[in-house]
């Protein structure tokens, strides 16, 4: 099977409702919802908030993410609950939410910096084989943002008890390069203390610094593969446990006949949810070349199997440094 593509566009030069109305398109289209459960506009920051039920029986089976878009980027915060009449999230603060501020985007971490001198394209990817899963790129000039939602039939871990606290299912790829070690990282969004997964680890702050880029950055699953160097152990060590793949060289090891850098698919991008990526999304770490650029396909057989490079990181070593790709599949 393969994903389904479909491209969202903001010509420059854009107003910040049309950039949310990509977003609500996308949105609709990979099944997250219907339509946005609030949308209003206070100080020129256009306001849009998702209501994803996970486990309406649940003190805390509903997330709500709240978006804002501004002519200067698109943001995210996090919230346990919404009030449609204040256009505000309800609770405790840093329990239940960050900020009730809905004039500045300040308090909330930002998705991607964005111009309206440049094209905002938003572009979808749902698999063919698990429509539920949907992966979305936002990308203006060269900078880009990949990530995904989770699904409100995702199914989630039985362990997680969401009357204790929230899932916030928000995701991000982040592929990256250190010397010959090419990496995939899945990170997670903002986060609050009512959050099963980061929040015990943010009692007593009140930083946006804190609750948002900090905890963005936490990795929830990490990929690796090594390049085809002659380097020590040193270059192959990790600030946080990554899960090597296995890729083989005859060079150094005569078993393989050939060079074998394979596609990956069908693991997980974060333990949560009991869902694997399907196998029309891929991780590979490409040794041929370090000129890759997003959209560029990845060929493993011409009019068989063809991938599109959603993610990628050059690996500036050398062409035998491996570089790392975040795949969709389109034949």
């Amino acid at each position: 099977m393969a994903c389904t593509k479909q491209t969202y566009t903001a010509l420059a030069t854009w107003t910040s409702s049309q950039v949310a109305d990509l977003f609500r398109d996308a949105f609709i289209d990979a099944g997250l919802m219907t339509a946005w459960h609030a949308s209003f506009v206070n100080g020129g920051v256009e306001s849009r908030v998702i209501e994803i039920t996970y486990d309406g029986s649940k003190a805390y089976g509903k997330t709500y993410y709240w978006f804002m878009f501004s002519t200067g980027g698109a943001h995210l915060q996090v919230a346990t609950g919404w009030n449609t009449s204040t256009n505000q999230p309800t609770g405790t603060q840093y329990l239940d939410y960050f900020s009730t501020t809905n004039n500045s985007t300040a308090n909330h971490w930002t998705l991607l910096t964005l111009g309206t001198a440049s094209t905002t394209i938003l572009t979808r990817y749902t698999s063919g084989i698990d429509p539920e899963q949907s992966w979305f790129v936002l990308q203006s000039s060269t900078t880009r943002r990949i990530f995904t939602i989770t699904h409100p039939s995702s199914p989630l871990q039985s362990w997680l008890n969401l009357d204790r606290g929230f899932y916030a299912g928000f995701l991000h790829v982040e592929p990256s390069t250190s010397n010959g070690l090419g990496r995939i990282r899945f990170l997670r969004g903002p986060a609050l203390r009512r959050d099963l997964l980061l929040g015990p680890a943010l009692n007593g702050n009140s930083t946006p610094d804190t609750f948002n880029i900090n905890a963005a950055g936490q990795m929830y699953l990490g990929y690796a593969a090594v390049g085809h160097v002659t380097n020590t152990v040193n270059n192959y060590a990790l600030t946080q446990p990554h899960i090597y793949l296995p890729v083989g060289f005859s060079a150094s090891n005569p078993a393989y006949p050939a060079d074998s850098s394979p596609v990956f698919h069908s693991m997980p991008a974060t333990p949560y949810t009991t869902a694997t990526l399907p196998s029309d999304f891929g991780l590979t770490f490409h040794y041929a070349t370090n000129s890759i650029s997003t959209g560029d396909t990845f060929v493993v057989s011409a009019g068989v199997e063809e991938w599109e490079v959603l993610a990628f990181a050059a690996n500036g070593t050398a062409v035998n440094g491996a570089s790392p790709l975040f795949l969709a599949r389109m034949i």
